[in-house]
């Protein structure tokens, strides 16, 4: 897996730091999305197993991704498509040049090294 997810306010040390948002229905969940390796034809895995602060084991119900620079970083300009997955493992995440081309299949590289690059997430509550 080449794009790992970590949850906004979780620190190691005090545990979740009012994560998530919860309603009767969902639980929304924002973070941020690190990329390394290589991007595959079709898309990067992206799995929310196994991420500390996660309090659920469902599929996600939407999972949108968007760059958040800060003042001194460029945007890449880059859309994010989350395809979902069967488990919370195996959702793919598709990156698109504004062109409508797919990223190119192979190493990341520095493409996204000058942006911050978050998820909102979306869970059915009670689980």
């Amino acid at each position: 897996m080449a794009i790992a997810a970590t949850i906004d306010g979780v620190t190691a040390n005090l545990g979740l730091l009012g994560v998530p948002d919860t309603t009767e229905r969902e639980q929304l969940y924002q973070g941020t999305l690190a990329f390394s390796g290589n991007y595959a034809t079709g898309g990067d895995g992206l799995s929310f197993a196994n991420i500390p602060g996660l309090l659920t084991q469902s599929v996600p119900l939407r999972v949108e991704v968007y760059e958040e620079p800060a003042i001194t970083q460029t945007a890449t300009n880059y859309r994010f498509i989350y395809a979902k997955g069967t488990t919370l493992a195996n959702g793919l995440l598709q990156v698109f040049a504004n062109t409508g081309a797919q990223f190119a299949a192979g190493a990341y590289g520095s493409t996204f090294a000058t942006t911050v690059v978050k998820f909102r997430a979306w869970f059915p509550s009670g689980n």
